[in-house]
Order: C-alpha cells, then structure tokens, then sequence
C-alpha cells in the first residue's frame, strides 16, 4: 500500500514536504535535526539513493551555502549537506522470511 501525503510539497525527493516545512519554520524549527533527518530518510522509496535526494533537495531549496545558519535549522542543513556527499550503500536484499534454524 502506498502511503499518500497531502501536503502541497510532497515529492519524490522530499516525501510529505518534512524537508521543506523545516525550512518554512526557520530560526523557529526547535529540532532534533538529526530526528528530522532520520524521519526524512525512512520516508524515502526503497531502493532511492538518500545522497542524490539530498543533493536535489539542497539545489531545488537553495541552501547550497547554508553552512552560515545557526541553531537546529543550521545542524539539518549540515546533515543534508553530509548526506548528500555520502557514496550510496551497498545492502543486499533480504531473501526470504526467517532463517532456518540448524539442530547440531
């Protein structure tokens, strides 16, 4: 089942518009920064690569220089800033319901 957001800014890249409703706050965003973040990487699609969302997120908001911003605001624009430079991992897919057990 997919999951329908009903904000204006839901997209791909930013589900629900977490992302973008942070940034609407501003300076009164009282965090975690790094809750939102967590929250905003579940909420990706399976197999989305969190680095190059991050990436379209900072070039698409414009807070490309936001390293000058302050408070719990500024940590998550750093932690997108981190992601977003981070290399794509590599997970294999899980197989299968529960692992047998073997009887020695």
């Amino acid at each position: 089942m997919a999951i329908k957001y009903v904000s204006e800014h839901d997209t791909p890249d930013d589900p629900g518009g977490l992302i973008r409703h942070v940034l609407d706050m501003g300076p009164e965003f009282p965090g975690p920064a790094e809750d939102v973040l967590l929250a905003w990487m579940l909420r990706l699609s399976d197999g989305q690569d969190a680095a190059a969302a991050a990436r379209r997120l900072i070039d698409g908001y414009g807070i490309a220089g936001g390293s000058a911003v302050e408070g719990p605001l500024g940590k998550l624009i750093r932690l997108l800033h981190q992601t977003a430079h981070c290399a794509p991992a590599h997970i294999p897919a899980r197989r299968g319901g529960r692992a047998r057990r073997r009887d020695s």
